[in-house]
């Protein structure tokens, strides 16, 4: 690292030799059944990786430093991505002409997506995607690299939770 920030680059070819594969690895764990690459994200964090070196002297712990920018840069990934179905605006029913029942409208859509986000986030997608998209639990299991059985539980434990706040 000191040789990297005193100008080689044969020392940052040298950390990256070292490191590419783990981290490779590492990422390729965090994105399995996303249809993310691995590769791409790593070679992203060593970018970052590149210029932060070079934009401070503080002493670091390499290897941690570079596990916690390829987790970052994942995690990026897997926001931009976050799953969205289109919801056909011409298939939304008319709202009320009444201003006070457009009005409780908003509020019940409002209580039900407050809601919604306060569910664990693999649970609010497997059902977003089910319910709204009518995602299949095939793709759903892939997308969450897990199995249909499990994006089921999933599903029903979102139902559960939200039958449970309705009724308190």
């Amino acid at each position: 690292m000191a040789a990297f920030r005193a100008g080689s680059e044969d020392a940052f070819t040298e950390m990256h030799r070292r490191y590419r594969e783990p981290l490779i690895a590492f990422a390729h764990r965090m994105l399995r059944g996303t249809g993310l690459d691995a590769e791409d994200v790593v070679q992203d964090a060593f970018v970052r990786a590149h210029t932060a070196l070079r934009a401070t002297d503080r002493p670091m712990a390499l290897r941690a430093w570079l596990y916690m920018i390829t987790r970052n840069r994942a995690l990026d990934g897997l926001r931009a991505r976050r799953a969205s179905c289109a919801l056909e605006d011409r298939d939304a029913p008319a709202g009320p002409d009444d201003p006070f029942e457009a009005a409780l409208q908003r509020e019940e859509l409002r209580r039900i997506v407050d809601e919604l986000a306060r569910l664990p986030e693999r649970q609010r997608l497997a059902l977003v995607q089910r319910e709204l998209c009518g995602e299949s639990h095939a793709d759903l299991a892939d997308r969450l690299g897990t199995t249909v059985s499990a994006t089921k539980s999933l599903i029903i434990r979102a139902r559960t939770q939200l039958r449970a706040t309705q009724a308190a």
